[in-house]
């Protein structure tokens, strides 16, 4: 596969996983406070300790898969199966007060940010970067990709995406407070919605991709 597609098909999938934008509410009041130089600097920590941690993913991810004795069609079906039942929920929700990753782990609502009350100076990796940036959904996107992807240079171009994507990320954040005044929750609901349908899409993929090794198999041995 040229690399320029591993980059597109990683860039694409990790993009959908982290969406920055569903983040902006619980930054915008967890920085409430905070000047817009520690705005800034709690933005850049945040998004450079969320490609730190995806990085650490991708170097590790093959390990993991080794301990634990994984195949990658297995790990691949119940990714896809992940993905599509959180893309599925995010479709389905009523909910709008509440913001949901589509990875799987659950945003912090507004009033559960305000009751919070945080150092803004320890906000920016917990809870921010993580769970929030590099949560479950995007660690399983990197270890999914970087077996999808074995090759040194497919590697390269897969830690390319994920320092794209911790870029917008932090542009994202930096522009959080004036974003979201312009989009307001109708457009992050808009943007979260079209995100899950390109998960559940990503995730019907993964199924696919990993069913047929397993039915050659069967079909060879039958």
């Amino acid at each position: 596969m040229p690399l320029s597609k591993v980059l597109i098909v990683s860039f694409t999938t990790l993009l959908t996983m982290v969406n920055p934008l569903a983040v902006i509410p619980a930054f915008v009041t967890l920085t409430e406070s905070v000047s817009r130089a520690g705005r800034a600097r709690v933005a850049l920590v945040a998004a450079v300790s969320s490609i730190v941690v995806l990085a650490l993913f991708l170097v590790a991810g093959n390990y993991v898969f080794q301990f634990f004795g994984i195949t990658v069609p297995a790990f691949q079906i119940m990714g896809g199966v992940i993905f599509f039942t959180n893309a599925l929920r995010t479709l389905v929700e009523q909910d709008e007060r509440r913001v949901y990753n589509i990875g799987g782990e659950k945003r912090m609502d507004d009033s559960d940010v305000q009751r919070a009350e945080i150092d803004p100076a320890s906000i920016a990796v917990v809870p921010l970067a993580v769970p929030m940036l590099s949560g479950p959904g995007a660690i399983t996107s990197t270890m999914l990709l970087v077996n999808l992807y074995p090759r040194y240079d497919q590697r390269g171009a897969l830690l390319l995406a994920i320092a794209g994507v911790g870029a917008i990320s932090y542009v994202v954040l930096l522009a959080a407070a004036p974003l979201s005044r312009f989009i307001g929750d109708r457009g992050r609901a808009v943007f979260t919605k079209v995100m899950a349908l390109l998960l559940g899409a990503i995730g019907i993929q993964f199924i696919i991709n990993g069913l047929k090794p397993v039915l050659m198999e069967i079909l060879r041995t039958a």
